[in-house]
C-alpha cells in the first residue's frame, strides 16, 4: 500500500474539480492521528482502503473535533479510535473515563424501586446541619474502612427519623459513593419488594427469587423503609427474618432506613393478622442490632420545600 501522502496526492487531482471533496481531502491529510495510523499500518491497508473508507476516517476527524470543541457528538460520552479490519480503516466508540465510571458504578449497583433522586444523590450535595451530621459522619467512616478494603465485618447503620428528612438520600448518595470504587451494593425499597413478591403468590417470577437471593449474599444491602409495608407474618419471617439471618451470620454490612427508632419497630414487628408475637420480634431486632448501629437524624420535612 501507498503511504498516505502518495495515496492523498491520487485523489486530490482525481477530486479537483469537486471542492466538497477536495477539501475532506485536505483534512484528512492534514490530521495527525489519521498520519500516525496509516503509517503504523500503511504495510496492511488495501489498495482501495482510502477510496473505500474515506467517510470514516472523515467520521473520526469530526467527531474528534467536535469532541475538543465541546459540542455535540453522535456518542455522547465516547470518544472515536481507529481500528483495522480486514485491510481497511474503521472508527469505532471508545468510552471516556466519566463514561467508564458510570457504567463500573451501574454493574456495581443494584437499585430497586427506588426514587430518580437517588441515582443522583452525592456526599458531597450533603446540606450538613446538626440534625444530619452524627449520620454523616457514621457514613464517611464506614466508606473509608470500605475503600480501604478492610475485611473485618463492619457494622451498617439504623437510619431512623421523621419523613423526608433525607435518610433515603445519604444512603443513595452512599451506595453511589461505593459503587463509585467498585464495591458492591444493593439499594432495596422493601415495602415495594415485599409487595412485588406478594403479587407472585399464583405464579413463579424468577427475578424476584434472584433479588431475593441477591438481597442475602450482597457485600452491602441497604434496606429503605422498613417498617413501612403491611406486615404479616409471611413477609417477617419467610423474607426479612431470612433475609437477616443469612447476613448476621455471614457478617455481611447491611443499612436500613425507618421512621420507627429500634423500639418502635420491635413494636411493629410483634404486630400481625395472626395477633401479637414478642418473641419472634425480638430475635429480629437481635439480628437488626448485631448487623446495624442506630443512629437518630433529625430536621425538617425537605419533601414539602419548592
Amino acid at each position: 500500500m501507498q503511504n498516505l501522502s502518495e495515496v492523498l496526492q491520487q485523489f486530490q487531482k482525481q477530486y479537483a474539480n469537486k471542492a466538497n471533496l477536495a477539501e475532506i481531502i485536505e483534512s484528512i491529510g492534514q490530521d495527525d492521528d489519521i498520519r500516525t495510523f496509516w503509517d503504523a499500518h500503511q504495510n496492511d491497508l488495501k489498495a482501495d482502503a482510502f477510496q473505500l473508507k474515506m467517510g470514516d476516517l472523515y467520521e473520526f476527524i469530526q467527531q474528534k473535533n467536535k469532541i475538543a470543541a465541546g459540542e455535540k457528538t453522535l456518542y455522547p460520552g465516547y470518544y472515536p479510535q481507529l481500528t483495522i479490519e480486514k485491510g481497511y480503516p474503521l472508527v469505532h466508540y471508545v468510552a471516556d473515563e466519566n463514561t467508564r465510571q458510570q457504567l463500573m458504578q451501574r454493574r456495581k449497583l443494584t437499585a430497586y424501586k427506588m426514587p430518580k433522586a437517588i441515582q443522583d444523590a452525592d456526599l458531597q450535595t450533603l446540606i450538613q446541619d446538626n440534625g444530619r451530621m452524627t449520620a454523616l459522619a457514621e457514613v464517611v467512616d464506614i466508606l473509608s474502612q470500605k475503600i480501604s478494603g478492610k475485611t473485618d465485618f463492619i457494622q451498617g447503620l439504623y437510619l431512623s427519623g421523621d419523613f423526608g428528612i433525607g435518610k433515603t438520600y445519604l444512603m443513595g448518595a452512599l451506595a453511589n459513593a461505593l459503587a463509585a470504587n467498585n464495591i458492591e451494593v444493593m439499594l432495596l425499597h422493601f415495602p415495594s419488594f415485599i409487595s412485588d413478591l406478594k403479587g407472585t403468590f399464583d405464579h413463579k417470577d424468577a427475578s424476584l427469587d434472584e433479588l431475593l437471593t441477591k438481597a442475602k449474599t450482597v457485600s452491602n444491602l441497604i434496606l429503605d423503609d422498613i417498617g413501612a409495608d403491611t406486615l404479616t407474618s409471611w413477609s417477617r419471617d419467610a423474607i426479612l427474618g431470612i433475609i437477616l439471618e443469612y447476613r448476621m451470620q455471614n457478617e455481611l454490612t447491611t443499612f436500613f432506613t425507618s421512621n420507627f427508632d429500634m423500639v418502635g419497630l420491635e413494636s411493629y414487628l410483634a404486630q400481625t393478622k395472626d395477633g401479637v408475637e414478642p418473641v419472634k420480634a425480638a430475635r429480629l431486632m437481635q439480628r437488626i442490632k448485631y448487623l446495624a448501629k442506630p443512629v437518630q437524624m433529625t430536621g425538617k420535612n425537605r419533601r414539602l420545600d419548592i
